[in-house]
């Protein structure tokens, strides 16, 4: 009894000091309160006193048109059709590509009776974007040799993907369309003398392969004297997709070594009674003599694209359509930014979601990295975003701080799962509302072996990827809610605290 007394005593006497306690917690958590939101991240630690507030400013986007796009023999190249994507539409991309012996002269294989086994021209297989259950068909054609003097794929140049080649005589094995199972490509394979993987392998006619075993020399005007005389006999191979065959783009590297021609035969050895050998000859790539180019068409017929894009009459278009170079881009104006009046900016980022469309069609054809940059109507530039593209080395050093690589979330409304991306701006908004810094339309597109100037007076340019491009040429798409979007608005949302 006397210790229940004094235990209730104790606890009536610190009453007061409790109730203090727990108020003064409360005061404290509500004073360092801030706006949370799951469309933000990184924001700045909680501070005693700040009242943080957030808003949402309404932007203006619009598709403009397609662009083309340079690539070069050392970045990823595609390869393959796209026969149904019903918001984008078709896709062809074929690769033009120059294979040569490694050193020249060439000599003369060390025997008798040549027989060719087998012609295969083998490309280094590194992904694919799209269907793979279903096959793609690819024929092989050289490329036309018109005027011998003339280069039609130089080292030296980098060739957009409007480049058009002339197509020679089909080389293609029984003249049919390769029939390749994507599926399959990155399997353990074992050629005579080679044990390898991720290969795409085209058989060939054997008659081109006695071409080049039986009816090249080393004469002083014969193919295989030096380097440019064989380029005057042979331009080059065209790679081409079967139309109407297929559903997906593969990335292909022609630099890597597992990209060849190679000539399997046997022979009867020099100076021996019936005895035969059997033996394989390599023409490759290299970064110094061969040249390339990746020629990449769109056919937007039954989708919606042709609506948006020549652009139409409205000024805020609802659907954003962004697929990767060569491929549609968008311009932004946040005309509002300009007219807020002066506080402290801790976060401004620009949101955008997907529209999302069929659930399996979304999941074959996944979105690309975007890039956001200012263009200036005076210099026709584009270049960095003022404080928050970071340059490092001669790239962009920042793409996922910024905001470059696409998320995930579920869908509200659908319950589909979406991508979405959010831009970090928040030093060139809190420029432009403290410094009265100038503001600038934005381009938002997909690019692949791009390029920017660091500032807008800039006399170099620096590379918007970082060890490769951002995306490979044409692979990657998503249609994204626009400022004039219902469901899926583009907006620019600001964590912000007044100037007291």
């Amino acid at each position: 009894m006397v210790t229940d007394f004094i235990n209730l005593s104790f606890v009536k006497k610190q009453l007061p000091l409790l109730i203090i306690l727990v108020l003064a917690i409360a005061f404290i958590t509500a004073c360092t309160k801030i706006v949370t939101t799951d469309i933000g991240g990184d924001l700045i630690p909680p501070i005693d006193g700040v009242n943080t507030k957030e808003m949402f400013l309404d932007v203006t986007s619009k598709n403009m048109k397609d662009t083309i796009v340079k690539v070069g023999i050392g970045t990823p190249n595609a390869l393959g059709y796209i026969s149904n994507d019903p918001l984008f539409g078709k896709t062809s991309a074929s690769i033009n590509v120059e294979l040569k012996p490694s050193v020249f002269p060439v000599y003369p294989v060390n025997g008798t009776d040549i027989k060719i086994d087998s012609v295969v021209l083998v490309l280094g297989y590194s992904g694919v974007w799209g269907d793979t259950t279903v096959p793609l068909g690819f024929r092989v054609y050289k490329i036309k040799n018109t005027d011998a003097s003339a280069d039609v794929l130089r080292s030296d140049t980098t060739y957009a993907t409007n480049y058009q080649v002339e197509r020679g005589d089909e080389l293609t094995e029984n003249y049919a369309a390769a029939n390749i199972d994507i599926t399959k490509l990155n399997d353990s394979i074992y050629p005579f003398e080679e044990a390898a993987t991720n290969q795409l392998r085209i058989r060939l006619n054997k008659s081109y392969g006695d071409e080049l075993l039986n009816d090249y020399d080393t004469t002083s005007t014969g193919a295989y004297h030096s380097d440019s005389l064989f380029q005057r006999f042979f331009k080059g191979y065209q790679i081409v997709p079967e139309t109407g065959m297929g559903n997906a783009l593969l990335k292909i590297n022609l630099l890597d070594t597992n990209t060849k021609l190679a000539v399997y035969y046997n022979f009867n050895i020099k100076d021996s009674i019936n005895k035969r050998d059997t033996a394989v000859r390599y023409y490759r790539t290299n970064n110094y003599s061969c040249g390339s180019s990746n020629y990449v068409t769109r056919d937007r017929s039954g989708t919606a694209i042709p609506s948006y894009i020549p652009t139409n009459g409205n000024i805020n278009d609802s659907l954003l359509f962004i697929d990767a170079n060569p491929g549609i881009y968008t311009k932004i104006t946040i005309d509002s930014l300009a007219t807020l009046s002066n506080r402290i900016i801790h976060r401004a980022e620009l949101v955008m979601e997907q529209v999302p469309g069929d659930p399996i069609n979304d999941a074959l054809f996944t979105a690309p990295n975007l890039f956001l940059t200012p263009y200036s109507l005076d210099s026709m530039r584009r270049f960095a975003l003022p404080h928050d593209v970071l340059i490092s080395n001669g790239t962009v050093g920042n793409q996922l701080s910024y905001g470059c690589i696409p998320n995930k979330k579920i869908d509200p409304i659908t319950q589909q799962t979406i991508y979405f991306y959010t831009f970090d701006i928040s030093r060139y908004a809190q420029g432009i509302v403290t410094r009265h810094e100038k503001s600038y339309p934005l381009i938002l597109y997909a690019p692949s072996n791009d390029y920017i100037y660091p500032l807008e007076t800039s006399i170099y340019q620096v590379y918007t990827g970082t060890s490769g491009p951002l995306n490979t040429p044409a692979i990657g798409r998503v249609r994204l809610g626009g400022g004039n979007s219902v469901n899926h608005k583009m907006r620019l949302h600001i964590v912000y605290s007044d100037i007291q």
